[in-house]
């Protein structure tokens, strides 16, 4: 699953993730209510995540697991798997997403994706600031920004799969809505 394959379905998610969960405003003001809906809790599962089943809807040979090691999500296709061994134990991750609620802490996730070799890295990250428009687009601005260079500091010094996409995804509530902006990047950093 490639960067723009994955926001087709992550925008249809949202869609149908507000119309399933007419309480979500109320959770979203508040970051464990919001994990436990949107995510579907901190404890490992293959069938409790919201998100991870949505994406296996759309392909039902895409696996996913929450909280596996220390990742809020991973995906992997079901050829990547040893069938003959119980449980999610993919010799590699198609999509691995982090997701943060607090932006101060953004940076820590965005490193934790540069650790790990996957085809997509995704990140999602939330805009506190729905009503003001300038702060939102200088947050959006700083996060891409600093996104990038951690991308591109880690692939001078350790060379990335050159077919690697890392996807910065952030929302927020504007209008009583779940809007989201995407920023797509290469193996080195650069925006696509």
């Amino acid at each position: 699953m490639d960067a723009n394959a994955f926001i087709k379905i992550w925008n249809e998610f949202s869609i149908d993730f507000e119309d399933k969960n007419p309480n979500w405003l109320q959770a979203y003001a508040n970051d464990n209510d919001w994990t436990n809906l949107f995510l579907g809790g901190k404890k490992s599962s293959s069938t409790n995540s919201p998100i991870g089943n949505y994406f296996f809807s759309k392909n039902n040979k895409l696996r996913y697991r929450t909280e596996d090691g220390s990742f809020d999500i991973a995906f992997s296709y079901l050829e990547n798997y040893n069938l003959d061994i119980d449980g999610f134990y993919p010799p590699m991750y198609d999509v691995i997403i982090e997701v943060e609620n607090q932006q101060g802490r953004a940076w820590q996730e965005m490193t934790k994706l540069i650790w790990v070799r996957s085809p997509l890295k995704v990140l999602v990250i939330y805009n506190w600031h729905p009503n003001d428009k300038t702060q939102w687009q200088k947050e959006n601005i700083m996060l891409s920004e600093t996104f990038k260079g951690i991308i591109k500091q880690s692939n001078q010094a350790f060379a990335e799969n050159p077919s690697t996409e890392y996807l910065l995804i952030i929302g927020n509530n504007e209008k009583e809505r779940l809007n989201w902006k995407h920023f797509k990047f290469d193996n080195a950093g650069q925006r696509k």
